[in-house]
């Protein structure tokens, strides 16, 4: 069961003015960037991730509410959305984020049974977690002209020398269908848009726990290597991408992709 954490500041948060989002995966990595952007820009945040900090996310409080859960279950979703409307009064956008990666496992790499459970844990929390997220969300975000805004990657448009196996290829690639076909079912009442970044090393971990990026100077090399502009962007570059493409400056925008991956489009 999902937990709320983060305590209550007397009855003026309701009350409190500006913009609430909801973030899933913001514990760490780019979602955890995400969210010190918007509170640093006067959002405030529900974060739903399985991780909590050690303090119950009691420090500031006032900003960023915590609801434990596992985004592959639809009332967790539910749960984080409800801290959104009882404690700060609405929702204007939500960020789809958290994800798993598949450690770069090709079709042929494992026995048929293990690289079935593989591909459905890496689909359940990469696509299936959006789906439920953006089920949980829409009708809020509809009453406020809000957004939905989606963590893509570079392997939702390519499918080699990247690090993805088949199925977080498939998964990136099944996770751009989603925000399309939802910019389209949501329209115009809900704006739905995606970041795609390349080359961010973050704290991204496989199915079982490994951590994608090891060896931190031979993964700058390769990022640099691999991209036309030579660059490798830390999660903080990327997180104001989200925010833009929240705000009134994006308001003909749906269905849209920024990517943020030095160039890989034009390799």
């Amino acid at each position: 069961m999902g937990v709320e954490h983060g305590m209550a500041v007397g009855g003026g948060e309701r009350a409190e003015r500006g913009p609430v989002a909801v973030v899933t995966g913001g514990a760490s990595g780019i979602g955890r960037a995400v969210v010190d952007d918007l509170t640093t820009h006067g959002y405030r945040v529900v974060v739903l991730d399985r991780d909590v900090p050690a303090d119950g996310g009691r420090a500031g409080a006032d900003r960023v509410r915590w609801v434990a859960g596992d985004v592959r279950e639809s009332g967790a979703h539910e749960r984080a959305v409800e801290v959104a409307l009882t404690r700060f009064g609405g929702l204007d956008l939500f960020v789809g984020n958290a994800g798993v990666h598949d450690g770069g496992v090709g079709v042929r790499d494992l026995p048929g049974a293990a690289l079935a459970e593989l591909a459905r844990h890496v689909l359940d929390v990469d696509v299936v977690g959006y789906l439920l997220g953006a089920r949980a969300a829409a009708g809020p975000l509809a009453g406020r002209g809000g957004s939905m805004v989606f963590t893509l990657s570079d392997a939702s448009y390519l499918v080699r020398g990247n690090g993805a196996g088949v199925a977080y290829a498939a998964a990136k690639h099944a996770s751009l269908g989603v925000v399309r076909h939802l910019a389209a079912d949501l329209a115009p009442a809900v704006r739905v848009n995606a970041v795609a970044p390349g080359g961010v090393v973050t704290g991204l971990r496989t199915a079982d726990g490994q951590r994608v990026f090891a060896g931190a100077g031979e993964i700058e090399s390769a990022v640099k290597e691999f991209n036309p502009l030579g660059v490798m962007l830390e999660a903080e570059q990327v997180a104001p991408l989200y925010r833009f493409l929240a705000s009134p400056a994006a308001a003909g925008m749906t269905g849209e992709v920024l990517r943020p991956d030095g160039g890989l489009a034009v390799r």
